[in-house]
């Protein structure tokens, strides 16, 4: 499972305190663990490296003050979004109802979903982070099925 894992995802936000403040409780509340912020020695930039259990780490980087400004654009060149997964539907309704308390944008959802390879579809929510960031956080019952079948949760 190790070959063409990712291994991080590194994200820019006008305003490291700030987005994190949004990404605290929402890593947490999806399994990661969130790291204060440290200086990158090359660049100075300061960051979080926020660590899933299953290895996979989400960086948050601030931006440089001459391109703070700029807004994400979801359909622009480069990133569309960032999906999570869950492992259990209630676990989409958690997440919803701390958005709703974080005051975040909802995009769509929470729904159900048609459109999965299985068949059964899937139940998620789209909601926008810091910056504009386009994010999903999604429940696929043929993923918790064989997650459960490998004993993974």
């Amino acid at each position: 499972m190790l070959l063409g894992s990712l291994n991080h995802v590194s994200i820019t936000v006008s305003d490291l305190d700030e987005a994190m403040g949004f990404f605290r409780p929402v890593l947490r509340l999806l399994g990661f663990s969130v790291a204060e912020p440290i200086r990158d020695p090359s660049s100075g930039s300061r960051l979080t490296v926020n660590l899933n259990p299953n290895g996979l780490a989400l960086n948050v980087w601030e931006a440089s003050p001459a391109l703070a400004g700029e807004r994400f654009e979801v359909y622009a060149p480069g990133l569309h979004h960032i999906a999570f997964n869950v492992a259990r539907h209630a676990e989409i309704d958690a997440l919803h109802a701390l958005l709703m308390e974080l005051g975040a944008e909802i995009l769509d959802g929470p729904a159900e979903f048609p459109y999965a390879e299985d068949g059964q579809g899937y139940y998620a929510i789209y909601f926008r982070g810091p910056d504009g960031l386009k994010l999903e956080a999604v429940h696929m019952p043929g993923l918790e099925a064989l997650y459960r079948t490998r004993g993974l949760i």
